[in-house]
Parts: structure tokens; C-alpha cells; sequence
């Protein structure tokens, strides 16, 4: 456990010593203090003339602002999480410091979690500003605490899944900039998956003079993939959760997705080793 945070200690120290950490943190709350104060304004004008925006009364403030704007916090990971994920193991690669690392006395788990550490240190720097714009939404809205904490938790965990692909590719790149646009490759076909998922057909047109075998085959085979590009994306279990609705489904959603990629980059270190 000392491997594990000395590791993450130096590693986060090391956003700070480059200009990558200041500017990953204005970022992020430049553009979420936009999305408020934007999101804010509309909801106070949909709150007084519900009709003008087709809606039959007062739009429900759980599900109107806050959902959406803690999802499009978390979405915002998926180009800021590249910047912080593209240097934990692909600048190691690339410096030829990854051996020294995996010869050291140190274990896999050690450099991996140390690493995951450091970053969600930086996630729960942006945190910390999302939530000062939360205390502004408990000051002048009445609404439940429970229900801003679990806002934030749907925030961190989409966060965190986010930040375990983003390890994934940097263990198996050697250049930063090559991690990078992977990792955002990667995040927004996942996200078009999901947008266009709602535009897919329920069901698969088939020829009738199939055998009645085949047919249930290919019903079967459709419906998992539909089932899959519906339920893959990573804000897709977040929406809820971000209302204050908890449901256990929707956080082992996001505990199995990071501990599959944690697992990908355990055996990512263990190919280089067997390569060495």
C-alpha cells in the first residue's frame, strides 16, 4: 500500500510540474461554469413560461438541470480525460523508464494503482469545482443534499471509468499523443453508440422462407447486440443517478467496466514483461 501511494504522490506532483495539470483544471472549470450558468438561466426562463418551451408545467428541477448537467460534466471526461490518462504509462514507454519500473521491486498492482491513484486525485480536483457550483444550486433551490451527493457520485464513477480506459491505452502506447487520440477515439465512438442506439430498430428484418431455426438465431444474436450498444455507453447508467435515484445496477455497471480495463492493463504490463 506505500508502493501504491508513493507512486500516485509523485505521479500527481508530476501534473503540476508541467503545464498539463493548470491547464486540465481551468479547463474544466471554464467550460462546466459556462454549461451552469447557461443551463441555470434556461431552466429559471423554462420555470416561468413552461408553454413557450412545449412543456405542460414546471419542468422538474432533478431531472430538467441537475441530471443534465452533472452528465455533462462526466461527458466532459471524454476530452479532458485523454490529457490526463495519455502520460501514466505511455511516457514511461516512450522515456524507456517502463523497465527500470517493471524490474524495480514493485509490483504490477503497485504501478497500476499508483498510477489510476494519481489520476483520480486530478478527478477529485474537478470535483471540488463542481461542487462549488452544486452549493450555489443548494443555496438558492430547495433541494434535498442526498440528492446533490449522489449527482456527484454519478460524476466521479463516470469519471473513473472514463480514466481506467484511458490507463488501458496508455499502457499499450508509446507516444502520448498517440494515447491521447485513441483514448478520445475510443470515448466518443462509445458515445455515438449511445446517441444513435435510440434510432436502431427493435427488431431485424429477416427473409420469411428462412428456416424457423435461423430466424430465431438471428432474433436472438440482434437483440443481445442491441441490448449491448444500448447499455455500453458510459453515461447511459449515470442519467439517474445524477437525479438522486440510486440504483445498485447502475454502480456495478461502473465498478465491472473499471475493473475489466484495470484488468486489460495488468495483462498489458504482463505482455511487455514476457516481451522483455
Amino acid at each position: 500500500m506505500t508502493s501504491i501511494w508513493i507512486i500516485g504522490k509523485r505521479e500527481f506532483k508530476s501534473y503540476f510540474a508541467t503545464p498539463v495539470g493548470y491547464v486540465v483544471l481551468s479547463t474544466f472549470a471554464l467550460i462546466s461554469g459556462l454549461g451552469f450558468a447557461f443551463s441555470f438561466i434556461l431552466y429559471s426562463y423554462m420555470t416561468q413560461t413552461p408553454a413557450q418551451y412545449d412543456l405542460p408545467s414546471v419542468p422538474v428541477f432533478e431531472e430538467m438541470f441537475l441530471g443534465e448537467y452533472l452528465v455533462y460534466c462526466g461527458l466532459m471526461m471524454m476530452f479532458i480525460g485523454p490529457l490526463i490518462t495519455m502520460r501514466l504509462l505511455a511516457e514511461e514507454r516512450n522515456q524507456g523508464t517502463i523497465e527500470m519500473l517493471l524490474t524495480h521491486p514493485l509490483r504490477d498492482r503497485d504501478i497500476i494503482f499508483g498510477k489510476y491513484l494519481a489520476s483520480l486525485g486530478m478527478l477529485l480536483l474537478m470535483m471540488l469545482t463542481a461542487s462549488v457550483n452544486l452549493a450555489i444550486v443548494y443555496h438558492f433551490v430547495d433541494v434535498e443534499v442526498e440528492v446533490l451527493l449522489f449527482g456527484l457520485l454519478a460524476f466521479f464513477l463516470m469519471g473513473a471509468a472514463f480514466l481506467s480506459m484511458g490507463l488501458f491505452v496508455s499502457s499499450m502506447c508509446q507516444s502520448q499523443m498517440t494515447a491521447a487520440t485513441v483514448t478520445f477515439a475510443i470515448y466518443f465512438a462509445l458515445f455515438m453508440l449511445g446517441y444513435m442506439s435510440g434510432d436502431i430498430p427493435e427488431t431485424i428484418p429477416i427473409p420469411e422462407d428462412w428456416p424457423v431455426n435461423i430466424q430465431s438465431y438471428f432474433n436472438t444474436g440482434y437483440e443481445i447486440i442491441l441490448a449491448i450498444a444500448k447499455e455500453l455507453p458510459i453515461d447511459a447508467h449515470a442519467r439517474q443517478m445524477a437525479q438522486g435515484i440510486f440504483q445498485p445496477v447502475d454502480v456495478a455497471y461502473y465498478l465491472l467496466f473499471i475493473a475489466f480495463f484495470m484488468f486489460l492493463t495488468f495483462r498489458s504490463l504482463e505482455m511487455r514483461k514476457w516481451r522483455n
